[in-house]
């Protein structure tokens, strides 16, 4: 099953300090908009650098576990901002800049410690040329991070120092030929040249042409000069020289400054050159002019004038220093780069990024000749300095903020009003509670929704002092991990939580009584690690923790015994990683310098120590389900793998336990089980990280939009009866066998409500909730529940979640509606979001990153007097009239006798509204609210289009979720009490109450009224803020400040497999495709159309069955974790997996875009009213003059139907499901195209156990994968019929037939027969016919006979001989050309064509034809004592009676049906509105007398 992951959504807290960034490496983008840093912890800094050159920080991406070494530009084209990162371990990443996302990582087994980009003569975009430790240069692709080609030495093989790439060219910059040439220094001083032609290929290296050993040892950087080529400077920590490139003779040099060393160096023109030292300062060089060579130098030509002048200058002089005046000492040398702009007039930048997180900025001076002579004559030390330009701080910035950015526990318990640094965090998901070590050792335990909401939101009713706060002391010095053993496994105690300090001790708590139970001291050093050992080891490890500690020493400590089984000391080197095999009873640990110790852990013997390759191995054979242990050298890795951990988790954990229905087939053995049932997702998770050891934790809380979702169902489901629960379809009616299904299941999920939750229960909103929980301290009578008695904890994280995403500002009615009606709470600063790509990588937005924009807003309000377009508002007007239209009079009669009068708003800032007044408290200045304006407004839809994309499908999705659910509001009853007292009521849009005062109204009645009411405004409220999310945004935050979802990921999200994320994804797609119009359709056709399956090279395609025996399909979102791509060094598969991807977007953007817009062959009924309002306009490609799409597409839709499971392929993947999904939506774009009998026998094939899997339509719980496939495949046959009856309805007859011939040919009841599709759907078809009589009886009409055909044999032969057809299928009975003989048992029915059929009751039969009418037949009927028939038709206007049965002797011999009388009847008068269907009626009055009824309400009376 491919794991469609989830659709997470981080948001940040930093903390009062800012994170260490101590730089190591430097870059400018090309269009200088950006600055990136790579620093010494891993993570990589992104700052946008404005017009004016002031800089702000952007965001913060995590995801590399070690030093980084080096950047590089990772695409020259505008519409891919991607940069290269490279670590000191190896790992390198490619991101996309605007967004943070990680687009492609590896890791190699080269260290490099320089990356350069260069556009190669042949190559589409830039390459990267790296070197490092290694003695080759590699040239790599940077999109897939692989190695393209080797440049290897011949002579003196050595590491590389620094190397240069130039394109040779003549005199007047005309490029000689196609070759390139790279020119390197190895760390003996050799110089190397290798021309490079474009032919360069994997398996062979490329020997160097030329090779030179000069006098200059470990360079630190080689750069051939731009604007001569003939000159080339080297920089030396001692010296920097330059040498001439034609054959590598010294021309000058220069030795360093007292006390500074030499770091880098460019050249600025063609005679001068900066160089920059370790100490952070740059000089600038003129170089004699009279040493140098090449043709652009006059001086070097002898025809010049230039040439003939005697010169003065025989070594190079400094002319300027661009200088920080800054006399502070730095931990290690600032990272340095010169940076040349693109431009016309192309600016020179020196950009510096030091140790304490620092960025400076000088633009290089122009200094003219004169200036140039004055410098000369002056003495040395009297420089003119230049300042920088600009330079900014992380600490800076914090600094700046009007709103410090919060922690998560700050005013909780703060000492001396300063929060204090937290050293470690631990989530307790069951009970919703954080526990936060701190530096003085002790740890406090919050609810964590609140302590949250108090530092991001306003809010009236939640003060700090309200918090319950728990704060258990014991520890001296900090406390420096948490365990919380019940969150790894159930096997543990709930109330157990265990703590390690900086005193190295391990201390045992109770959470619930706040008391300490045990102290371990068993380390030697402090404790850096605290993890729980995997389920399936013995019985005397299993209730043990493992701990870390700084010297090297790793414990088992025993929960049950209070006492440590097993130590293991003698590790030479810090601890890195711990693994286990728990079979062989091993705990394998690995240290830093690369060897493996294997523990036996029940002994405690060291069994033996492993070095090198086998060390490796015996750490990859692990156990799969070994928790990787966090490298104690850098805490990313913890995020990293945190996050890893919990996605395999919950995609294990979904097929089992998501309350979902069993398959017959439980898919695992039932113990593992059990390690599962824990592991599951949460709505919300919140993860503690440092970006350096010494720095206090910073917070990150993942809101899991789908897990969320599901808890909020179930707890909606599990407070419903069962009667309410089979009204929704949710459970089987009581003569439904039940298999294996539902009771079981809602049984579960009110166990699941109940108990999983370990400490408290997801109480219903109606009743109060009870104090249990497991039993085990239920009986604790000091154990008080902490959250407010009327909520849950999902309804406490969906406020907050809600409240954060919510685009405030654009639409004053909807926050005020929000607001007071639906509970939500405003933000009070900024709120920092991330985004979470693959493999765990993430990028977090800085603190302060929306100031430029805030900034940009501010010059825009003061350039122009702000004035909202006139267009918005009527827009949303328009909207809001047409879904207010929803209101029933009652309700808004109701609104009028309680007083609430419509007043439109029109500025909500002057508006006399109390609560709003107190939403905004007075002390809070104008800047503030200007900057939360601007925030909310424009700059937080900015960040990116993959951030817009994952908060608008968690709106959306989780807003229509409250939307079905009953009293889904976050206002407490406490608010409501205090709202009580003020006596106002506002109504906003046609009688929406925005905020109202109870009185309670006299009678009950009115009460109930009142409920009602309030109950449909609440949902009208969540429809109206799904609506602006969905439909309205882009128009009201206007297209410049939006950047737009993006199709991509909407696509990929087609089937997501939670119902609500999959509708909003839906929705967003089709009306950002509506919003872009066919231009921009058709640009999209032009980008995806290429990757469709049959036009990509057929080794890669997906529709090639050879290469289908691989592996994994394709489908899913960018963030996922594939299984060919995880952790393997080597990634030959990627580009296929990629191309796989792109493909399976492809499908199904260009199904959408057919569906949706393409020409119908005859348009089918549902679309006719467009075509006449003259919407429909179709889409190029998808037309009946140019159908190459449409017919390309249809064909790979029916692949993925039809194609057969394989590994590469599975049978119920989410790609799959979007195939089936696509081919019922445009059914009538491919069916010229499809095979349309075999389109409905394969969706027929996966609907034949909808009964058992799929509850009801719109369950809104993830179903496993059968089951949702199941739903899709019902929901595509009922549009596919409905869309083309005829087609539907004729097909089916076809097959019908030619099975009934196969099984009367068959001698015997052949097994295949007996399974064959029509067999095994007979229900699923039944279901379609009967919804195409009660939607389109008329069309049912025309195929009557057909449609006959397959209800008979849908249904049981013997049954409808006992019962009769009215009672077992009455729909078809409504025909009042359908009647069944009571006596003979046959069915008789009228067709079209003028024709009676009539069906003996045998198996396999085949209908018998008489024609009798020269027009259709709308009447038949047949007398009770079965004798005779009659038929009508309109046409002929006669009505004519048959003998059915013959006269001759007991019946034997032929039955002939003849017509023993015909009559003329008076016409009816016809139009062409009349219905034929209820034209006439004929009833039998006694066995020989018919009296026929027309439809203006004559009767007449007519006998055989």
């Amino acid at each position: 099953m491919s794991t469609s992951s989830n659709l997470v959504v981080p948001v940040v807290l930093w903390g009062r300090k800012p994170p260490t960034h101590c730089i190591a490496a430097i870059l400018m983008t090309p269009d200088q908009r950006n600055i990136i840093t790579g620093c010494n912890d891993g993570q990589i800094g992104i700052w946008d650098v404005t017009e004016n050159s002031q800089i702000y920080p952007r965001s913060m991406l995590f995801g590399h576990t070690a030093a980084i070494s080096c950047l590089a530009l990772g695409s020259e084209k505008t519409d891919t901002p991607y940069i290269v990162s490279a670590s000191e371990n190896g790992e390198m990443c490619l991101w996309d800049i605007s967004d943070g996302r990680c687009v492609e990582n590896t890791k190699m087994p080269h260290i490099h410690t320089c990356m350069q980009a260069y556009h190669f003569q042949v190559s589409k975009d830039v390459r990267l040329v790296c070197n490092g430790y290694y003695p080759e240069i590699f040239i790599i692709n940077p999109n897939s991070l692989e190695i393209l080609y080797t440049l290897t030495s011949k002579v003196a093989p050595d590491w590389i120092s620094a190397c240069c790439i130039l394109h040779p060219v003549t005199k007047d910059g005309q490029s000689i030929c196609k070759d390139d040439v790279v020119v390197a220094i190895s760390n003996s001083g050799a110089v190397k040249v290798w021309t490079l032609t474009g032919n360069e290929i994997m398996t062979q290296p490329v020997y160097e042409n030329e090779s030179k050993q000069i006098r200059c040892l470990n360079a630190q950087t080689l750069t051939c000069c731009s604007y001569n080529q003939r000159t080339v400077l080297i920089v030396c920590s001692k010296y920097w020289q330059i040498y001439d490139a034609g054959d590598f003779t010294l021309l000058c040099s220069e030795s360093n400054r007292c006390g500074e060393r030499w770091s880098g160096g460019d050249f600025i023109s063609v005679d001068k050159v900066i160089v920059w030292s370790n100490e952070g300062k740059g000089y600038l060089y003129k170089l004699p002019v009279s040493l140098l060579k090449g043709k652009v130098l006059e001086s070097a030509n002898s025809e010049s004038v230039e040439y003939r002048k005697p010169s003065h200058q025989t070594s190079p002089h400094a002319y300027y220093i661009l200088d920080m005046f800054s006399e502070s000492s730095m931990a290690c040398a600032p990272a340095m780069t010169f940076h040349i702009g693109k431009s016309d007039r192309p600016t020179r930048f020196l950009l510096r990024g030091d140790s304490e997180g620092q960025i400076v900025m000088w633009t290089l001076p122009e200094v003219t000749e004169r200036q140039m002579t004055l410098v000369r004559q002056e003495s040395f030390d009297r420089l003119p300095a230049l300042p920088p330009r600009c330079s900014t701080s992380l600490a800076d910035i914090w600094e700046n903020l009007r709103h410090p950015p919060a922690g998560i526990i700050d005013g909780l318990c703060d000492e001396n009003n300063q929060p204090l640094a937290i050293t470690s965090t631990i989530y307790i998901p069951s009970q919703g509670k954080v526990a936060c070590g701190r530096q003085n050792g002790s740890i406090v335990i919050a609810p964590a929704s609140q302590s949250i909401i108090l530092q991001l939101l306003e809010t009236e009713e939640l003060k700090h002092k309200d918090v319950p706060v728990k704060i258990l002391h014991g520890h001296h010095g900090c406390v420096t991990s948490l365990l919380y053993p019940f969150n790894e496994s159930t096997r543990y105690e709930p109330q157990h939580l265990l703590s390690g300090g900086a005193d190295f001790s391990v201390m045992l708590w109770d959470i619930y009584t706040g008391c300490k139970l045990h102290t371990f001291t068993v380390h030697g050093g402090e404790i850096t690690q605290l993890l729980c050992p995997p389920n399936n080891c013995n019985s005397r490890i299993l209730p043990c923790v493992c701990s870390v500690a700084s010297d090297h020493s790793v414990t088992l400590l025993s929960l049950r015994e209070r006492k440590c089984i097993m130590l293991a000391g003698r590790h030479l080197f810090p601890v890195q990683t711990i693994k286990w095999r728990p079979l062989d009873d091993f705990m394998v640990v690995s240290c830093s310098d690369g060897t493996v110790y294997v523990w036996q852990m029940e002994t405690g013997h060291l069994d033996r120590v492993i070095h090198g390759i086998t060390a490796e191995e015996i750490l990859n054979n692990c156990d799969e389900n070994a928790t990787p242990m966090e490298s104690l050298v850098n805490p990313n890795i913890t995020l990293t793998q945190a996050l890893k951990r919990r996605n395999l988790a919950t995609f294990k954990n979904l097929a089992q336990q998501k309350l979902q229905i069993q398959t017959g087939t439980v898919q695992q053995s039932s113990s593992h089980r059990n390690d599962y049932l824990k592991q599951q997702t949460y709505p919300m998770f919140i993860q503690g990280i440092r970006a350096n050891l010494k720095d206090p934790d910073i917070h990150i809380l993942f809101f899991d939009t789908e897990s969320l979702i599901v808890q909020l169902l179930t707890e909606e489901y599990s407070t419903m009866s069962p009667g309410e629960l089979e009204a929704k379809g949710f459970m089987p009616y009581a003569d439904q066998p039940d298999h294996g299904g539902f009771q079981g299941m809602m049984l579960k999920i009110k166990e699941k409500a109940e108990a999983v939750t370990g400490g408290q229960r997801s109480p219903s909103r109606s009743e109060s909730s009870s104090r249990g929980g497991s039993p085990a301290h239920a009986a604790s009578p000091t154990h008080k529940s902490v959250t407010n008695l009327d909520r849950s904890l999902t309804l406490d994280i969906a406020q907050l979640f809600l409240s954060c995403l919510h685009a405030w500002g654009l639409d004053p009615d909807l926050d005020k509606l929000c607001i007071n009606k639906l509970g939500l709470l405003q933000p009070r600063c900024p709120i920092a979001f991330g985004l979470i790509s693959r493999s765990g990588h993430m990028s977090l937005m800085l603190p302060g990153w929306h100031k430029r924009f805030c900034q940009e807003e501010i010059m825009e309000k003061m350039t122009k007097d702000f004035a909202p377009p006139p267009g918005k508002v009527t827009l949303i007007q328009q909207a809001r009239s047409a879904s207010s239209g929803q209101f029933d009079k009652k309700s808004l009669a109701l609104a009028q006798r309680h007083g609430l009068v419509q007043s439109d708003y029109t500025d909500s800032d002057q508006d006399s509204d109390s609560s709003s007044r107190k939403d905004v408290p007075q002390r809070q200045s104008d800047a503030i609210l200007n900057e939360m304006k601007a925030f909310s407004m424009k700059a937080r839809w900015q960040i990116s289009s993959a951030v817009t994309t994952n908060h608008l499908l968690s709106i959306i999705s989780t807003a229509n979720t409250l939307m079905s659910m009953s009293h889904a509001t976050f206002v407490t009853e406490k608010t409501r009490k205090k709202r009580r007292g003020s006596k106002k009521r506002f109504t906003g849009h046609l009688g929406l109450v925005v905020a109202e005062s109870f009185d309670s109204p006299s009678t009950s009645d009115d009460e109930t009224d009142a409920m009602m009411m309030q109950q449909s405004q609440i949902k009208q409220g969540w429809s109206l803020k799904a609506a602006l999310h969905c439909v309205l945004l882009p128009e009201m935050v206007g297209p410049d400040y939006l950047k737009s979802p993006q199709l991509e990921m909407l696509a990929r999200r087609w089937q997501d497999r939670c119902l609500e994320i999959r509708e909003a994804a839906q929705a967003l797609l089709l009306a950002e495709l509506r919003r872009i119009g066919p231009a921009g359709r058709k640009e999209i056709l032009d980008q995806w159309s290429p990757f469709l399956p049959t036009y990509v090279d057929p080794q890669l395609s997906l529709m090639n069955a050879e290469t289908l025996q691989k592996n994994e399909d394709g489908d899913d979102d960018e963030d996922e974790e594939d299984p060919m791509i995880n952790d393997t060094p080597i990634q030959k598969s990627s580009s296929s997996f990629e191309s796989r991807r792109k493909q399976a977007t492809a499908i199904v953007m260009l199904g959408v875009i057919g569906a949706e817009f393409g020409h119908e062959i005859e348009p089918s009924r549902r679309k006719l009213e467009d075509i006449k309002k003259g919407k429909k306009s179709a889409q190029e490609g998808f037309t009946l003059k140019n159908y190459s799409l449409a017919r390309h597409t249809s064909k790979a839709l029916t692949f993925l139907l039809q194609q057969p499971p394989s590994k590469k392929l599975p049978a119920y993947t989410p790609i799959r499901r979007a195939a089936i999904d696509l081919i019922g939506r445009g059914f009538t774009v491919w069916e010229p195209y499809l095979d349309v009998s075999a389109v409905l026998l394969g969706l027929l094939e996966l609907c034949t156990d909808s009964d058992r899997l799929v509850p009801s339509m719109v369950y809104g719980l993830p179903l496993t994968p059968v089951a949702d496939v199941c739903r899709t495949a019902r929901h595509a046959l009922s549009l596919i019929a409905t869309a083309r009856p005829p087609a539907f309805i004729i097909t089916m007859a076809k097959e019908v037939a030619r099975f009934n011939a196969l099984a009367q040919a068959a001698q015997t009841q052949h097994s295949t027969i007996m399974s064959s599709v029509l067999i095994r759907g007979k229900s699923e078809i039944l279901k379609t016919i009967e919804l195409l009589v009660e939607k389109m009886p008329s069309d049912v009409a025309d195929q009557l006979v057909e449609a006959m055909d397959v209800t008979i044999h849908c249904l049981d032969i013997n049954h409808m001989k006992t019962k009769g057809l009215q009672e077992l299928f009455p729909t078809i009975c409504r025909f009042s050309m359908v009647c069944m003989c009571p006596v003979t048992k046959r069915v008789w029915v009228g067709a079209k064509n003028g024709g009676l059929a009539f069906y003996d009751l045998k198996q396999h039969s085949k209908c018998q034809m008489i024609q009798a009418h020269s027009g259709p037949v709308i009447a038949v009927s047949v007398s009770s004592d079965g004798k005779f028939l009659v038929t009508y038709s309109h046409v002929d206007s006669r009505l004519k009676f048959w003998q059915t049965a013959s006269s001759s002797l007991f019946g034997i011999g032929s039955q002939q049906t003849k017509c023993v009388k015909q009559t003329a009847t008076p016409p009816i008068p016809m139009t062409n509105t009349t219905n034929l269907l209820k034209l006439v009626r004929l009833v039998w009055v006694d066995n020989r007398c018919i009296v026929m009824l027309t439809v203006d309400g004559k009767e007449q009376k007519y006998s055989v």
